[in-house]
């Protein structure tokens, strides 16, 4: 891996196609070169309704991205503390050449300030920053940031509402990539969701 990389961290419970959209964009904007998938071990804020062990969100990702040569994913957050600062710091020991930048929405920045090692986020990490309705974007928090603002249209889908439609036997069709669909639909089922 080399040059400008996004970091595109989350539970990924489904992986779906929002991330894509999300990722594409970043690639279409010049915001990066790769985008990195990491979906994470540990959540702080989602540790107790994550669905999926992590090998199956991993592999999930994984099948998603295979036929994009400028995606890529890591399971460096798989027995990680969850915490951003310490991921970021596994990833840069990796590839010490790598220009890392870590996406966050607009709805993150009202407390980014609380995240675990704020100062070495706000000195060290480059971050990309994705509007979300509802949520302002904060100048006084960009300001202390190393950060871009992406112009993205975000996707109206969420792993919630596609966790919700399988166990209302409803479609998730478009929602999730279409050679996933039947997969994705079998393994929440089994989890009895």
């Amino acid at each position: 891996m080399q040059g400008k990389v996004a970091v595109l961290g989350g539970s990924f419970d489904p992986v779906h196609s929002g991330h894509l959209h999300i990722a594409n964009q970043i690639l279409q904007q010049k915001a990066a070169e790769t985008v990195l998938f990491v979906p994470s071990g540990h959540h702080h804020f989602k540790k107790n309704s994550i669905i999926l062990p992590f090998e199956k969100r991993y592999a999930l990702v994984k099948k998603a991205i295979k036929n994009n040569p400028q995606f890529a994913i890591s399971d460096a957050d798989q027995e990680g503390s969850g915490y951003t600062a310490h991921l970021m710091q596994k990833l840069k020991r990796r590839y010490p050449a790598v220009d890392f930048s870590f996406v966050i929405g607009s709805d993150n920045l009202k407390e980014l300030h609380l995240w675990y090692d704020y100062p070495y986020l706000a000195k060290e990490l480059h971050f990309l920053i994705l509007p979300r309705p509802g949520y302002a974007l904060l100048p006084e928090v960009i300001s202390q940031l190393k950060a871009t603002v992406l112009n993205i249209e975000l996707c109206p889908i969420s792993a919630t509402e596609i966790r919700q439609r399988i166990k209302n036997r409803e479609s998730i069709k478009g929602m999730v990539p279409e050679e996933l669909e039947q997969e994705i639909i079998q393994l929440y089922r089994e989890t009895g969701i």
